[in-house]
This record gives structure tokens, C-alpha cells and sequence, in this order.
């Protein structure tokens, strides 16, 4: 049977895996012989799989719906770029991201202190032209830049950190240090060649280690500034997991710095919900159903329970589109399962995707 590679961008359900699928920590994501579905192309996008091997043969599915780019997906996005609100954060948020990008270059470049005093108040001013941190996540669903993988990323982190710490209760210092830390845990990118940051394809082994080499790079760049030990701790340990699978050293969970995990979550929370080179941006009530399903052992329940949360529940009463094509609104969250509430569909029937199995919301209508 022949074969063929294909992004992940690309990938359809009913098509047919041709390969093991293995994540960059060498673990089966999926067998050989899968026929994808909408929730496994989502385990493919969560564990940032950039392509798979399919068997061209492999017919679709009888029913299968591709559900991933639907014409009326992502609406809500666009009527809030067109909002007063949104245009204040843009330009407050664009001036961070410069402010950043200057920073950080001149500190590798020059090798002159970190001015962290700067990189905060810049951060902080964007945090507060929002009027609470749900309204954060909203702005952040529109401020997407596929050219760059480092400086809004982290600043989008910084920032989703600063509403974290204020669901988790910590006061401002904390607060402070914990949105520097998401600003700089990325840091140790600036010694990876954009060649292999922005590769379409799929890297090779040696360019995993590469990108593997950035925790340490970051820590290594970090340890020695008149900063917090948290904020270097959470540079190294942020693709760190609490089942001991992460990277740099494999730690378990007792051995991880508290911001560390945090930062691990808002980090992976923003790389789903962007778009890529190589796929496109996932809804995040998608993503937040994968931390629900596949993420417990691999985050500390105690942050990543509060975070999903609150974070669903900035989108109650918001439209949806659902994996099966229907629309409805979001009318109540399960308390034990926030990423699956209860749909009240434009039919005015009531769906409690706790309780039906394969049927996952998709995007924001």
C-alpha cells in the first residue's frame, strides 16, 4: 500500500495512519492502523505533531465531517477586531512586543543587564488596558503573528500569567514575578536558528536536540541577572511535566518549581491556541478539552483545574460550532468537567457534552 507525508495542517478524518506516531520525548501518541478522527487530529495537534505518514488508499469515513475551518468558525474573533477595546490593546500590545524584541536582542547582542524594571511596566500597562482578565483572552484570540514564534508568543504568555496568578490569589509581587518569568521563559530561543524555529516540515533528530537545547540556553542566560531564582528556574523547567516525561531532566512533579508549572500551562495554552507554520490556530475551548482528557498526569491538577476553569467560563453564553456541525450557546459548565459544559442548541435542545461521547466544540461562532 502506498504511502504518503502529510502536515498536519492537511490531515482529514478518516484517513488511515501509516506510522506510529511518537511525540519529541519519544512516546506512542498514536498506533499505526488509526483512522483519524476530529478528536485524534486533536491529540495530534496537542502534542504539536507537524506531520504524519498516511496510507493514500485509506477511504474517508462514511459521515466523517472535517469540521476544522467551517466558513462561520472564529466570527467572534473578527467582530471583536472591530471593537474600540480591541484597537487600544493592539497598540498597547505591539508596543510590548517591541519593547521586548529591543530587550532582549541587546541583551544578547551587548550582553548588558536585563532591565527588568522596563520589561515589566510595559507588560503590565497592556495587562491593564483590559478591564478584567477574562476580556485578556478574548484580546489575545485576536493578536496572532505567524512570523513570530518568540516575542509575542512570550509576551502572550506574560499575560496569560498575570490573570493566572490572579485566579490562583497571589499578590502583586508574586504576580509581577510570575508575568516576568512568562515574558522571559523563552529566552533560550534566541540561540536557535530561525531556520529551524520556522521549518514548515518536520524536523530531524538533530534539530529536536537543538530545540531541546533551549531551556538550558535560557537558564544559562538567565542565573546570573539580578532576578528572582524563580524567574531563571521557570526559564529551564518549563517543558518540564509533572509525570516526569518533560524536558531538560525529566523531573516529576515535586521537583518543579510552582511558577514553573504555571508557566508550563499558560505557555501551552497560547502555543494551541496560535496559529503556526505549520497548522492553524485551535479553538480554545478544543484545547482546553484536551487538558481536560490528556493533560491531568502531565500539569499539576491544583493550577491546571483553576485555570480551565476560569477560562471556560469567559466564554458562558458564547456561541459555538460543535464537532458534528451544530451551533448552540454555552448555558452552564460542568463543574467536573469544564471544557465539555452544557450546549443549549438553536433548536433549543439541550446538550450535556459530559455525557456524549466524540462530540467536542470546535470553534467560537
Amino acid at each position: 500500500m502506498k504511502t504518503k507525508r502529510v502536515p498536519i495542517s492537511n490531515v482529514k478524518p478518516g484517513m488511515m495512519l501509516a506510522e506510529d506516531v511518537y511525540n519529541t520525548s519519544d512516546q506512542l501518541v498514536l498506533n499505526k492502523g488509526t483512522e483519524l478522527t476530529d478528536r485524534s487530529i486533536t491529540r495530534l495537534k496537542f502534542y504539536s505533531i507537524r506531520e504524519v505518514v498516511i496510507s493514500v488508499e485509506a477511504p474517508a469515513s462514511e459521515g466523517s465531517q472535517d469540521a476544522s475551518a467551517p466558513e462561520n468558525i472564529n466570527t467572534y474573533t473578527k467582530r471583536l477586531k472591530k471593537s474600540a477595546d480591541y484597537k487600544v490593546f493592539a497598540t498597547s500590545f505591539k508596543d510590548t512586543v517591541n519593547v521586548l524584541e529591543a530587550r532582549l536582542k541587546s541583551f544578547v547582542e551587548s550582553k548588558n543587564d536585563l532591565n527588568a524594571d522596563e520589561l515589566l511596566g510595559s507588560t503590565k500597562k497592556t495587562f491593564f488596558s483590559v478591564e478584567s482578565t477574562g476580556k485578556i483572552f478574548d484580546m489575545l484570540m485576536c493578536i496572532r503573528n505567524l512570523d513570530d514564534l518568540t516575542f509575542v508568543h512570550s509576551t502572550n504568555v506574560s499575560l496569560i500569567c498575570g490573570a493566572f496568578g490572579q485566579w490562583l490569589g497571589y499578590d502583586g509581587k508574586d504576580i509581577d514575578q510570575l508575568m516576568l518569568a512568562g515574558l522571559l521563559h523563552d529566552i533560550g530561543k534566541l540561540m536557535v536558528p530561525e531556520s529551524i524555529l520556522k521549518k514548515k516540515g518536520a524536523l530531524t533528530k538533530d534539530e529536536y536536540e537543538i530545540i531541546k537545547g533551549h531551556p538550558k540556553a535560557g537558564y544559562d542566560m538567565l542565573k546570573n541577572q539580578n532576578l528572582d531564582d524563580k524567574v531563571a528556574l521557570v526559564a529551564l523547567q518549563h517543558h518540564e511535566r509533572t509525570d516526569g516525561s518533560g524536558y531538560p531532566s525529566g523531573l516529576k512533579s515535586h521537583h518543579i518549581e510552582d511558577f514553573s508549572k504555571i508557566v508550563a500551562i499558560a505557555d501551552v495554552y497560547d502555543a494551541m491556541t496560535a496559529a503556526r507554520c505549520y497548522r492553524g490556530p485551535i479553538c480554545p475551548l478544543e484545547v482546553l478539552n484536551m487538558f481536560e482528557t490528556e493533560g491531568l498526569t502531565k500539569y499539576d491538577p491544583k493550577f491546571l483545574l483553576v485555570f480551565m476553569d476560569h477560562v471556560v467560563s469567559t466564554y458562558l453564553h458564547q456561541y459555538v460550532l460543535l464537532s458534528n456541525g451544530n451551533v448552540g450557546e454555552i448555558v452552564m459548565i460542568n463543574k467536573h468537567s469544564p471544557a465539555r459544559p452544557i450546549i443549549k442548541l438553536l433548536s433549543s435542545e439541550c446538550i450535556d457534552l459530559s455525557k456524549v461521547t466524540g462530540t467536542t466544540i470546535v470553534g467560537l461562532v
